[in-house]
């Protein structure tokens, strides 16, 4: 079966959100600080527009945001969350390559995640440098970037 991309829609929302929770659960890494925290299990509504959907199987399989940059030259990878399930089935690699391309529609020539140590080889074997570590609310994390053509 395809992976079928589309534009979020508003009565996703919930659903959304339960799947990037269960995403981040799935290693077993902060589980209480990560169901103690509200932004943990919500895609809040400003954030929609910049949504894509991944569908397998005519469920919802994951799902990324890509945020223009401040400066308009970089635009930013916020969530890109695959249903665990569904890991190393292409899903993930399938919606960075939408985001990638969706980056560049914005005018941006670059690419910016910051992503848990755990996701680095992913986005490496995508294309992306290491760019820095920054500490984040749980753990240290990575900054990656790519430059799109």
């Amino acid at each position: 079966m395809a992976v079928v991309i589309r534009a979020a829609r508003e009565k996703d929302r919930h659903d959304l959100g339960a799947l990037k929770l269960r995403s981040s659960l799935a290693w077993g890494d902060h589980v209480e600080e990560l169901q103690a925290l509200p932004e943990a299990r919500e895609v809040p509504a400003v954030h929609l527009p910049h949504v894509i959907v991944a569908e397998f199987a005519g469920a919802l399989a994951g799902f990324a945001t890509v945020l223009p940059g401040k400066d308009a030259v970089q635009a930013e990878l916020e969530d890109l969350f695959v249903a665990p399930e569904l890991w190393r089935k292409g899903i993930g690699r399938s919606l960075l390559a939408e985001a990638e391309h969706r980056a560049a529609a914005l005018g941006a020539r670059s690419l910016h995640v910051v992503a848990g140590e755990r996701a680095r080889p992913f986005y490496e074997a995508a294309g992306y440098r290491f760019a820095g570590t920054i500490a984040t609310d749980l753990a240290p994390a990575v900054e990656l970037e790519k430059e799109l053509p």
